[in-house]
């Protein structure tokens, strides 16, 4: 008999670093009075489940775990779902390689990037959810499971809802069949979904936009209007005169600048920046930081909010437990875009060479203007400052963060400070 992913040493497994701030327990101490009674709650017939809700800035509700065991229990609903249902989710990583790879070749391709409106809203949740509680290999508990958070009041029976990781699961389910078909679609020849995200590589004279919308109409979702459609060309020779030609798509942050220009038994030339979308969310956060200063006067948390969106920051990897297996990851201004940078083209594959980071000299324009230029309307105050935090202001830089990989360390009640002017943006 399959042993129920409820036990306690089954939810012990489902810890993760951080788990005491986040939830301001004693891990060390308490941590085996705090499974049991996860296990209790899940495996009781009818499961104490805490979820609570928010809405975000566009009005969407997003759910989460209400304390710690609630959240150990979804934790291991979604392992044991993923495992039985056989789902892997696509890895940023990965699709992006994918895009880098299509994007060099030097034949002529059209690219079509698109979103599918309101996901988990519309996704019909309710017949996923049906098969997995008649499912002869779906753990007992976990149909409990399932059937209280769908007995919750706020969370409607026909949604995935959103916040949840099981909605991730529900998401991939639903579309499997929608992927398979839109892959073997004649002329496509490159295929990639992140969530709701699409892209797709295509033959020139192949639009596959049609079939999205008509595949997608049969499972009662569509597409959001901002639909992105380029056709890169192979142009074989140019004139002095003539400019160098240029497509650019954007995908998961970055912006692809496809070069037109193609030789023989070479790979396109391209290059990757940071994607406007994202470059105007660190804008609008360095002025949220300017006008907390303005209302506080905090200094040293300017300087550290500054630094947290200029910089990189090392941070414990949440899908290992506690003890010997944990493993830190790098984030920040470099490292969460690792593939920006020029790509030359060659006869010997894809090459990446240093990214000048040109976007981000932008930001630090923006930066220096909003600190000392004469129409600003904060650099009085900043001119009024010591001398030595003046110099702490005049060295932060955006673009020498990405190029030198700068690293800062912060706590983790300094992070929740730093960021906590941010939750409005």
């Amino acid at each position: 008999m399959l042993q129920s992913p409820y036990v306690e040493k089954a939810l012990a497994q489902h810890f993760r670093v951080g788990d005491s701030g986040k939830w301001k327990v004693d891990l060390e101490k308490d941590i085996d009075s705090i499974v049991s009674s996860a296990a209790g709650r899940a495996m009781s017939n009818r499961p104490n489940l805490v979820i609570k809700s928010k809405l975000d800035k566009s009005g969407k509700k997003i759910f989460f775990a209400g304390d710690i065991e609630t959240d150990l229990i979804l934790r291991a609903t979604y392992r044991c779902l993923s495992k039985q249902c056989g789902i892997r989710l696509p890895s940023r990583e990965d699709i992006v390689n994918g895009i880098v790879e299509a994007t060099s070749e030097a034949c002529p391709y059209r690219v079509t990037k698109c979103d599918i409106k309101s996901f988990y809203e519309s996704l019909d949740a309710e017949p996923i959810v049906r098969n997995l509680l008649i499912d002869t290999r779906t753990d007992s508990n976990l149909k409990a499971v399932l059937r209280q958070i769908y007995s919750d009041p706020a969370v409607a029976k026909s949604v995935a809802p959103r916040g949840l990781a099981i909605s991730a699961i529900f998401a991939e389910i639903a579309l499997r069949d929608f992927d398979r078909l839109v892959r073997k679609t004649y002329g496509v020849h490159r295929y990639f979904r992140y969530a709701d995200d699409i892209i797709v590589f295509s033959l020139p004279e192949v639009e596959v936009l049609p079939v999205i919308e008509s595949e997608l109409k049969k499972l009662n979702l569509q597409l959001n209007e901002k639909t992105e459609v380029s056709l890169v060309r192979a142009v074989g020779k140019l004139t002095s005169s003539d400019p160098l030609p240029i497509s650019k798509y954007t995908y998961l942050g970055y912006e692809i600048s496809a070069h037109e220009k193609v030789s023989s038994f070479t790979s396109r030339q391209f290059d990757i920046s940071i994607s406007e979308t994202k470059l105007t969310k660190r804008k609008t956060r360095l002025f949220l930081a300017l006008h907390a200063f303005m209302n506080d006067g905090n200094t040293k948390l300017l300087i550290n909010r500054l630094n947290y969106l200029s910089t990189n920051q090392s941070v414990y990897k949440t899908s290992h437990t506690r003890g010997a297996k944990r493993q830190k990851i790098r984030t920040g201004i470099h490292y969460n875009y690792p593939h920006c940078g020029h790509y030359p083209a060659s006869k010997k594959g894809r090459i990446q060479q240093d990214h000048n980071a040109h976007e981000l000299i932008a930001i630090d324009v923006v930066l220096k203007n909003a600190l000392w230029g004469p129409q600003s309307e904060f650099s009085t105050r900043f001119a009024s400052l010591p001398t030595h935090l003046q110099d702490e202001l005049r060295r932060i830089s955006f673009a020498q963060g990405f190029k030198k990989k700068l690293m800062k360390r912060f706590t983790r009640q300094r992070v929740s400070q730093i960021c906590k002017v941010w939750g409005h943006e």
